[in-house]
């Protein structure tokens, strides 16, 4: 489990900084859930349960409207094919999501912050339905972090920054995707600040 020591000028004690680290709980998940096992602070995508499953932190889960942290460990390739997404988007939009579409309705957003796998081990990233960066490469196991730090929203891989989205000032919530059901897409340690 990743302490909170290891983000670099977050966490609790630090003057200005962050709440401590927060596990996701299975409870915080809404969508097609039963297309994933949601225990602890992971999101483990079932074998053959077929077809698209979008997946939200929604209940009970703080609201991410300042300052946050937002990370997870990736442990599948994310597939060969655009079958795979995560995401932020603003919560005022939760209308537009829709679980049972591969991009979740990040696309027909005009805040929404997400990733969609384009290969296996490669993503592009977006801003609504703008394409912004493509061929980025990440692996498995590699931690997966969203930083948001005044209105910037910068996404890291393995500690590399790889987008940084400017203005962002909405109320945010993470969801993720995916239409394969091989668990190509599933995460662990998922945990948060804020």
């Amino acid at each position: 489990m990743l302490q909170t020591t290891q983000l670099i000028g977050f966490g609790a004690g630090v003057s200005g900084g962050l709440s401590a680290l927060t596990n996701i709980t299975a409870s915080m998940w809404d969508g097609v859930t039963a297309g994933w096992s949601t225990s602890g602070n992971s999101a483990l995508r079932n074998t053959g349960s077929g077809g698209s499953k979008g997946i939200r932190i929604f209940n009970s889960a703080p609201v991410l409207d300042a300052d946050f942290v937002f990370q997870w460990r990736q442990l599948g390739d994310g597939n060969s094919s655009t079958s795979s997404a995560w995401g932020m988007y603003d919560i005022a939009e939760d209308s537009t999501f829709n679980s049972g579409e591969y991009r979740m309705g990040q696309a027909s957003m005009t805040n929404s912050f997400w990733l969609l796998c384009t290969a296996a081990n490669q993503f592009e990233t977006y801003k609504g339905n703008t394409d912004l960066t493509a061929n980025i490469s990440f692996s498995v196991n590699d931690i997966f972090k969203y930083q948001r730090t005044g209105t910037s929203l910068k996404l890291f891989v393995a500690g590399v920054e790889k987008q940084e989205w400017t203005g962002v000032t909405q109320s945010l919530r993470f969801c993720i995707t995916g239409f394969q059901d091989d668990g190509s897409n599933s995460i662990d340690q998922i945990q948060f600040q804020n």
